[in-house]
C-alpha cells in the first residue's frame, strides 16, 4: 500500500509540473501582437518568436530522449523546468529582438527535455495496464496550462504588456521546480561514450534551422530557396546515415516493421500541423485584423483548452478499456472538420464562427492525445521508454513547426518585414489557404486512421511490465527502438 501511495504522489507531482510550461506555449501566443508592437517587429520577426522556439524542441527531441535514457531522466526533468523558468524571466526583461530570439530557440531546446521525459518517468511509475489513465491526467495537466495561457496572458496584456506574460510564467516554472525538486529523487549518471551519435544530432539541428531560416528568408527568393534546398538534403543525409548506423538515433528499420507505431506517429504528425499554426492565426486574426482586445482573444482561444482538458482524461481512461484506434480517429474527424470551418473565416467572422472551429478543434485533440500517447508508449521496451516518448514529442513538433513553417511561408512572401496592421486583409488571404492545406493533411491522417482500424488485428494492448505491444511482441520486433543491430 504505501508503494502504491508513493507512485500516486510521484505521478501527482510530474502530472502538476507539466501546466507550467504549456502555460508559457500557449500564453506566449496571445503575447506576441503586443511584444511586435513594442519592439517592432515585421510579420516575419513576429512569426519566429513562436518558429523559432518550435525548431529548439524538435531539433533536440531525439538526442535528449537517448541522453535521457543512458543518464537520469528525473535530473534532466528538473533541469528542463530550471532552465526554462529562468530564460523566461531574462526574456521579460530584455528589448532587442535578437536575444529574445536566442531565447526562444534556447526555451524550445528546455521544451525538449520535458517532453522527452516526462512521459517516460510516468511509464516507468505505472504499470501496463494503468498507464492510459497516467497519461490522461498528465495531457489534461497539459491542457489545463494551455487553457490558463491564453486567458491569464489575456489579462496580463492588458494591464502591463507582454512583459508580464514572461515575468509570471517565469515565476510559476520556477514554483515548480521547487516542487520536483524536493519530492522527485533522483541520482545522475554518466552516459557511456557512444550514447548519443553526435553527428547525427548536428544533422538534425542544422536541417531544422536551414527549413526554419528558409523560409523566413522567402523575400529574397534566392536565399529562402537555397536554404530550403540545404534543409531538405541535410534531411535526406540523416535518415540515410542513420540505416547505416548499429546503434542510430532514430531506427528506420525499426520504426518502418513496427506498422501500428509507425501509423500512430504520421497521424500525429499530420494532426498537430493544425495545433499551434490554427491558435497563431487567430491571435493575429482576432486582434490585429479585428481589432478585440487580448483579454476577448485569450478568452476565445481558451476555449479549445478547456475543452481538451475535460476531455483528455477521460479518453485516457476509456483508452484502458477500448481499442484507443477507435478514440484517435474519432478525434482526427473532429480536428480536421475544425480546419474546413477555418476554410471559411473572413474580415467579418463573428466571434461565434471562431467558436466553432475552437470547439471541434479541442473536443479532437482531446479525444485523440492520450489514446494515441497509449498505443505509442505500450508498443517498446522499458529501457525505450524515453526514446518513445520522444520520437512522440518529435511526431508532435514536427508537426507544429511544419504548420507554421507554412503560415510563415505565406507571410514572407505576401509582408516580408512589412507589420501585418499595414494590411490586414492580406492576412486573412494568408489564414485561409493554410486552412485549407491543414484541412488536407488532416483528411490525410483520417484516412490513415480508418484503413488501421479496418485491417483490424492485435495492436494497441497492454504489454505487461514491458510496455512492448502483443503485435510488436509477435513479430520479434520489440525492443528494436534502439537496440544495435
Amino acid at each position: 500500500m504505501k508503494e502504491r501511495q508513493k507512485e500516486r504522489l510521484m505521478v501527482a507531482m510530474i502530472v502538476a509540473s507539466q501546466v507550467s510550461p504549456s502555460f508559457m506555449f500557449s500564453g506566449v501566443a496571445v503575447a506576441v501582437p503586443s511584444m511586435g508592437e513594442e519592439l517592432g517587429l515585421g510579420a516575419t520577426a513576429l512569426g519566429l518568436v513562436e518558429t523559432l522556439f518550435l525548431a529548439g524542441s524538435v531539433a533536440f527531441l531525439l538526442p535528449l530522449g537517448r541522453l535521457a535514457d543512458a543518464t537520469n531522466r528525473a535530473r534532466l526533468y528538473k533541469l528542463g523546468l530550471l532552465a526554462f523558468g529562468l530564460s523566461s524571466g531574462l526574456i521579460g526583461v530584455l528589448s532587442d529582438a535578437l536575444p529574445i530570439l536566442c531565447l526562444r530557440l534556447f526555451q524550445g531546446i528546455c521544451s525538449a527535455l520535458l517532453s522527452a521525459t516526462g512521459a517516460a518517468l510516468l511509464a516507468d511509475l505505472v504499470p501496463a495496464e494503468r498507464r492510459g489513465r497516467a497519461y490522461g491526467a498528465s495531457i489534461g495537466a497539459i491542457y489545463v496550462g494551455l487553457s490558463l495561457g491564453p486567458v491569464v496572458a489575456g489579462v496580463l496584456v492588458d494591464a502591463w504588456a507582454w512583459r508580464a506574460v514572461f515575468s509570471f510564467g517565469g515565476a510559476l516554472l520556477l514554483v515548480m521546480y521547487a516542487v520536483v525538486e524536493l519530492g522527485l529523487p533522483s541520482r545522475w549518471r554518466r552516459p557511456q561514450p557512444g550514447a548519443i551519435h553526435l553527428p547525427s544530432a548536428a544533422l538534425v539541428l542544422a536541417a531544422v534551422l536551414a527549413l526554419v531560416f528558409g523560409t523566413a528568408s522567402m523575400a529574397r527568393p534566392a536565399l529562402g530557396c537555397a536554404l530550403l534546398a540545404a534543409g531538405v538534403i541535410v534531411a535526406v543525409v540523416f535518415v540515410l546515415l542513420q540505416r547505416r548506423l548499429s546503434n542510430p538515433l532514430l531506427d528506420v528499420h525499426a520504426l518502418a516493421r513496427r506498422h501500428v507505431m509507425r501509423d500512430a506517429l504520421i497521424i500525429q504528425l499530420l494532426l498537430y500541423m493544425s495545433a499551434f499554426c490554427s491558435v497563431f492565426m487567430l491571435s493575429i486574426f482576432l486582434q490585429t485584423c479585428q481589432g478585440r482586445g487580448a483579454q476577448t482573444s485569450g478568452l476565445m482561444l481558451a476555449i479549445s483548452a478547456v475543452l481538451m482538458a475535460v476531455v483528455a482524461p477521460v479518453a485516457g481512461t476509456l483508452a484502458d478499456r477500448v481499442r484507443p484506434r477507435v478514440l484517435t480517429c474519432l478525434g482526427v474527424a473532429l480536428v480536421t472538420l475544425a480546419s474546413f470551418q477555418g476554410c471559411l473565416l473572413d474580415m467579418d467572422a463573428s466571434l461565434g464562427e471562431v467558436a466553432g472551429i475552437l470547439v471541434c478543434q479541442g473536443l479532437g485533440f482531446g479525444l485523440f492525445s492520450s489514446p494515441n500517447m497509449t498505443v505509442i508508449m505500450n508498443s517498446v521496451e522499458r529501457h525505450e521508454l524515453s526514446s518513445a516518448s520522444a520520437l512522440s514529442a518529435k511526431a508532435r513538433g514536427l508537426g507544429m513547426i511544419s504548420g507554421m513553417l507554412v503560415t510563415g511561408l505565406l507571410i514572407s512572401l505576401r509582408y516580408g518585414g512589412e507589420a501585418i496592421a499595414a494590411a490586414p486583409e492580406r492576412f486573412v488571404g494568408i489564414q485561409v489557404v493554410s486552412f485549407v492545406v491543414l484541412a488536407a493533411l488532416n483528411s490525410a491522417g483520417l484516412i490513415l486512421g480508418l484503413l488501421g482500424l479496418r485491417h483490424g488485428g492485435v495492436d494497441e494492448g497492454g504489454a505487461g511490465d514491458g510496455g512492448a505491444s502483443d503485435a510488436d511482441a509477435g513479430d520479434g520486433e520489440a525492443g528494436e527502438l534502439s537496440r544495435p543491430r
